[in-house]
């Protein structure tokens, strides 16, 4: 019996008294939440003790970061094929396990730094650090932010149709408030004990806890349980579609070469980057922009708590309005809070500064989450959608690359942030009027 093939095991979702795919939703927020340690947000919090452990500069851990983050971008379309394959549940027990890991070998890159040179005299301390850390990265990146939050998203995208933005809304409501909060939340671990404890805790947490809770609840979509999108059971056990509601239209199946062909595909894809990149410089840098800025590392943290709060609201009615209205407006609006979040970073010593900071990456977070989850269903389909997710997550992970040492390098040369703030704000301007001409139906859009 393939223990990830069959839906019934250990437990039948027919039986659950209503629908499962609120149990998706519950699921699909903790697979998404728990990829912290893979993100930016919650790879930011080590990056000053990776500094000290080792012995490269905040522009060189850039580099690494970025090599390490490119390299995981080139393998994650093949990790979306493997989706549409295996099945959301055979993910993310794959991801969870790789991710406890590579926390594992994070936490003893310092000791694995040592025995290396130890053993590898001819190559320099900083060639093998540098190596070290981008391996190091690329299996944090490709297992959490690739692997884990694909799986977890893709999966909640094909249990809903009708209501795919309020179960998106309701799950981005706890994920905002889970990432948002995460850095404080690894700051404060990290106080108790020390870095690399805070690391294997994480291991633990993600391979055995994660792990089991995804494959006893993780299912890839309603049909294979005997259901259907937005669906009820009826008193014989067999699938019916929702009552007092009109049969679907049949549904688009667009591949993903079809998809990378289209105009629509690329602003929105572009538009989904600009988030990832700009939010990842911001987020890896944010206790250096704090330091320039005259704020102590804990005032930085505290940010993320309120901004956690406009990115709910903001998910949450994203969501709502993403059922009403067309998904181009939400990317235009989320363009326009990314510039002004952007450059708010340069005026963190104010409290405008602050305000419009928190605003910005806030409102802009709600409007991705939100985004990244209903756009590909709503203009391709289901079918081939682990394949355009990986796609599209892999361009966002290549963005998110370059985020971090495109601000290392602005901070290298000129002791300030201003350069890089502003060449990043600049660009959501030009993908906001780009916007304008997407097309309202998705087979208008892909022809």
């Amino acid at each position: 019996m393939n223990i990830f093939k069959n839906p019934d095991f250990p437990f039948s979702p027919r039986r659950v008294p209503f629908f499962y795919g609120w149990v998706i939703v519950a699921a699909s927020v903790v697979g998404t939440v728990m990829s912290t340690p893979g993100q930016t947000m919650g790879v930011g919090v080590f990056t000053d003790f990776l500094i000290t452990a080792t012995g490269l500069n905040r522009l060189t851990l850039s580099t690494a970061y970025m090599v390490g983050t490119i390299g995981s971008s080139l393998i994650l379309p093949f990790s979306g094929r493997l989706l549409d394959i295996k099945g959301a549940r055979y993910l993310i027990v794959l991801a969870t396990l790789g991710l406890g890991v590579s926390l594992v070998i994070l936490g003893t890159v310092e000791t694995l730094l040592w025995g290396i040179t130890t053993y590898i005299t001819f190559i320099s301390r900083p060639v093998l650090a540098f190596t070290l850390i981008a391996v190091v990265f690329l299996l944090m990146r490709q297992f959490g932010q690739g692997l884990m939050a694909l799986s977890s998203r893709t999966m909640l995208s094909k249990w809903f149709d009708r209501k795919r933005g309020l179960a998106v809304g309701i799950s981005g409501v706890f994920i905002s408030f889970g990432f948002s909060g995460s850095p404080l939340f690894l700051d404060w671990l990290i106080r108790q004990s020390s870095w690399q404890t805070t690391c294997f805790q994480l291991a633990v947490a993600s391979g055995v806890g994660v792990s089991l809770f995804g494959w006893l609840l993780f299912r890839d979509n309603p049909e294979e349980c005997g259901l259907v999108m937005d669906g009820v059971k009826t008193s014989n056990g067999t699938a019916d579609s929702e009552i007092n509601k009109p049969a679907p239209e049949p549904e688009i199946e667009i591949t993903v070469a079809e998809a990378r062909r289209t105009y629509t595909f690329w602003v929105f894809n572009i538009g989904l980057c600009l988030h990832a990149l700009i939010g990842t410089a911001v987020i890896f840098h944010i206790a250096a922009l704090g330091a320039e800025a005259g704020l102590e590392r804990s005032r930085v943290f505290a940010l993320f708590l309120p901004l956690s709060l406009v990115s709910v609201v903001t998910n949450l009615v994203s969501g709502w309005l993403s059922d009403r209205i067309q998904l181009k407006y939400q990317l235009m609006a989320m363009m326009v809070a990314l510039f002004t979040g952007t450059l708010a970073i340069l005026h963190l010593d104010t409290l405008t500064g602050m305000a419009l900071m928190v605003l910005g990456q806030g409102m802009s977070g709600g409007f991705f989450g939100c985004l990244i989850s209903v756009t590909w269903p709503r203009y391709f389909g289901r079918k081939h959608l682990g394949a355009i997710s990986g796609l599209s997550m892999a361009s966002m992970v290549f963005g998110s690359a370059i985020g971090p040492p495109l601000f290392g390098l602005s901070q290298s040369l000129t002791n300030k942030y201003d350069a890089s703030a502003w060449v990043s704000a600049a660009l959501p301007l030009v993908i906001f009027f780009c916007a304008i001409a997407i097309k309202k139906h998705p087979k208008v859009s892909a022809s």
